[in-house]
């Protein structure tokens, strides 16, 4: 690896360290979060800053990864838009434009403002080169590249204002689960994380499973206590509120324990506090049914090789990219 490289990767485990250590200006920055967006909590702040360190800031886990790429000999400079449904939601698009070497030109999401500033201001002690890689904007300009995430609906207007230059532009996505109904109850507990952590917020939070024909959904209730705290949050239990109202307007079956709504649907995206769940007949069954979702798919967390663990889809790893578009590789070609 480069001089370059290796002086980024030690400005980023620094920087990790900072992070853990949890200094006043930091819990400050996340205290004013959660005044300015309810659902940025600091139980959820500190959580996603505990697997921004344990999965990014990592010394050997930056060469792993870096060991696949070749850094690019030209600096350009990357637009990004950042999402603002959880916090940091942006954390990956701007290590990746760090360590590609280029510039990244940064129009935060209004929902989350402050911590990126703080970051900044943070490697401006402990490598200036690599603090000077950031700006922050509030309108994109003279730029080289676009990584844009937003709604279908903002898609379309980035694909509009982005679409000349070469760009990543997400839309919305959703994870699912698949069970078999041999799962052990640490599994199923575990799948909780995937659902109300963070709310239900992000592309990567579990909204639907599919179950086997007679699988005891009571289960999940029994399993799940322990995320009762969503409901202590305002927001959480607004929505909450207005959802049980529509299914009870619509006449709607459904399985609730006071925190959330368990339907039987062969919808894709649920609303927020409801799980939809979907009945398979046999594995032919269940593979039919996920060809028809497409490209929807963030994560499918299940038991079999190649999908994602229960309980891990937010923590993911440096290489677990968005939309399984590799952002590194996008970054070299520029």
């Amino acid at each position: 690896m480069t001089m370059d490289t290796e002086n980024r990767i030690a400005a980023l485990v620094s920087l990790g360290e900072c992070i853990q250590t949890y200094p006043d200006d930091l819990s400050e920055v996340v205290t004013r979060m959660g005044h300015v967006n309810g659902w940025f909590t600091e139980t959820e702040c500190k959580r996603m800053l505990s697997s921004i360190c344990g999965e990014f800031l990592q010394r050997d886990l930056l060469h792993t990864w870096m060991s696949n790429y070749q850094a690019t000999e030209t600096q350009k400079t990357i637009g990004i838009v950042m999402a603002g449904n959880v916090p940091f939601v942006g954390m990956h698009d701007l290590l990746c434009i760090i360590m590609s070497g280029h510039k990244a030109q940064v129009k935060m999401s209004s929902k989350d403002n402050l911590f990126f500033p703080w970051m900044k201001e943070a490697l401006s002690k402990i490598s200036p080169p690599v603090s000077e890689q950031i700006t922050f904007t509030e309108k994109l300009e003279n730029f080289d590249a676009v990584i844009a995430t937003g709604s279908n609906n903002s898609a379309r207007y980035f694909e509009y204002y982005f679409g000349k230059y070469p760009h990543i532009i997400r839309k919305n996505r959703t994870s699912i689960a698949i069970l078999t109904g041999n799962e052990s109850d640490d599994a199923l507990y575990n799948l909780g994380k995937d659902v109300f952590w963070y709310y239900g917020l992000g592309c990567r939070n579990v909204g639907k499973v599919f179950i086997p024909e007679g699988y005891d959904k009571q289960h999940f209730f029994r399993l799940w206590e322990d995320y009762r705290y969503v409901v202590d949050n305002t927001k959480y239990k607004h929505n909450y509120d207005y959802n049980r109202a529509l299914l009870l307007l619509n006449k709607t079956n459904y399985l609730t324990n006071d925190f959330y709504m368990l339907v039987d649907s062969d919808q894709l995206y649920s609303p927020l506090s409801v799980l939809y769940a979907e009945t398979y007949l046999h594995d032919a069954d269940l593979q039919l049914k996920l060809e028809s979702i497409g490209e929807n798919l963030q994560c499918v967390v299940s038991s079999a090789p190649g999908n994602t663990p229960f309980g891990k889809t937010q923590e993911p790893r440096l290489s677990d990219y968005a939309d399984h578009v590799d952002t590194m590789q996008f970054l070299m070609q520029v």
